[in-house]
């Protein structure tokens, strides 16, 4: 898949990569089921949409063939970005290198990045928003190995009442921003695989997070990256504790069937969401004329409010009360496919690495990437409010001249081919 093309093949400022992600462990040609992977590919397709000076090839590549100029240097981790010709801000030619860990990929991207600050990790929103979803997956993970669903429920809890605390459409924003990229990719697992190995649903009470996911499902850097419902559950049959429920699928076996995208809402849950249970945007809801605490999820019964009865009167020879300094409030905290081959890239070095734990993020994802281990599965009674942190990844950049229609049996946009 390559990025649009702007007639500024010659210009010198123009920014040419490749991104490598993995393939489908089904088919081997479309997109793999690799969170990590859909997470850079949304970030590159977004960077792409916003900025003129990005010229883009995706690639997806079978994570046991990868291509001949991966040979030196390489970490045997995806995604994986290849520069063909670029300078970053500072103007250093950074043409021939090659970007495959999260700390390297961070470097690259922020390198590149021009306009488009809600898509830098380090970005202060983010930074808020990153501390909300950071365990989400890792408690999915447990869920899916065995244990109880209470501390999935409890994460999910606490993103639904920070969804409800914003007054945007996405987690920080009414666009896409690092944060988003980050948390889609992997709420898609949770909504698929759950269902298909637990029978899990999200609660339906969480009405943000629905509305979150509906909002997300229109965002054509979400649906053109997304992968099939078939990908995602083969990618969990060696890790669940038990074999998919989903009808006609065998464990181990998967099979060239017509690939489907889990893309709904459930009516009942999207009418409430048109009768103002959670607005649009993530604008306020109207105010009743009757002072009311602030809106839940689920709509509660006006109340009345008795009239104050007028207090007696005071003898005029009773001491006066006492002044009062009314208490002060704390304030809340700020919070792209033919390519020519290329020759085999220098030495990767990295500028101003980022403070990333790069090891602690590829390891959630459960697919091939080598020496992947998870924290011990937590207790049962874990509170929701752990602190665990999942790395996150790195902004990546694209443009597309066409868009992926994931209803069409999984093929990328333009056309996507196999290294």
């Amino acid at each position: 898949m390559s990025g649009t093309d702007n007639g500024e093949g010659d210009n010198p400022n123009m920014k040419k990569f490749e991104l490598y992600i993995k393939a489908s462990a089904i088919d081997k040609e479309t997109k793999g089921s690799c969170p990590i992977c859909q997470q850079f590919f949304m970030i590159t397709c977004l960077l792409g949409e916003n900025q003129e000076d990005i010229d883009f090839k995706v690639f997806t590549v079978q994570a046991d063939c990868p291509p001949k100029n991966f040979a030196s240097g390489w970490s045997k981790k995806y995604p994986v970005v290849m520069v063909n010709s670029a300078r970053n801000k500072a103007g250093q030619d950074i043409s021939g290198m090659m970007y495959d860990t999260f700390e390297d990929l961070e470097t690259f991207f922020e390198s590149i990045n021009k306009e488009c600050p809600e898509l830098k990790r380090k970005n202060a929103p983010n930074i808020s928003a990153m501390t909300v979803v950071e365990n989400l997956y890792k408690h999915f993970n447990h869920f899916i190995a065995g244990s109880p669903d209470k501390a999935l429920v409890g994460e999910l809890r606490k993103l639904n009442e920070y969804l409800e605390s914003q007054d945007t459409k996405f987690l920080v924003d009414n666009v896409l921003s690092f944060s988003d990229c980050h948390l889609l990719p992997r709420l898609q697992h949770i909504r698929v695989a759950g269902k298909a190995f637990r029978d899990f649903d999200i609660p339906k009470e969480f009405t943000y997070v629905w509305r979150y996911l509906r909002d997300a499902y229109e965002q054509d850097a979400f649906r053109s990256t997304m992968p099939s419902d078939q990908d995602i559950i083969f990618n969990y049959e060696k890790k669940a504790c038990n074999p998919p429920k989903v009808k006609g699928k065998s464990k181990g076996k998967p099979t060239l069937e017509k690939f489907t995208y889990t893309m709904d809402v459930p009516e009942d849950i999207l009418s409430g969401l048109d009768n103002g249970t959670a607005a649009d945007g993530g604008a306020a809801q109207e105010e009743e004329q009757v002072p009311i605490p602030e809106p839940t999820p689920i709509a509660e019964p006006e109340e009345t409010l008795e009239e104050a009865k007028p207090e007696p009167e005071v003898e005029p020879e009773v001491a006066e009360e006492p002044e009062t300094t009314p208490p002060v409030e704390d304030q809340p905290d700020s919070g792209t496919a033919s390519v020519e081959q290329q020759s085999e890239p220098e030495a990767v070095t990295s500028e101003d690495p980022k403070e990333v734990d790069s090891t602690a993020e590829q390891e959630e994802v459960g697919e091939t990437n080598d020496a992947q281990d998870q924290s011990p599965a937590p207790d049962a009674d874990e509170n929701k409010e752990n602190a665990a942190t999942e790395d996150s990844g790195l902004v990546q950049t694209v443009e597309e001249e066409k868009t992926v229609d994931p209803a069409s049996n999984g093929d990328v946009v333009g056309h996507v081919e196999t290294s």
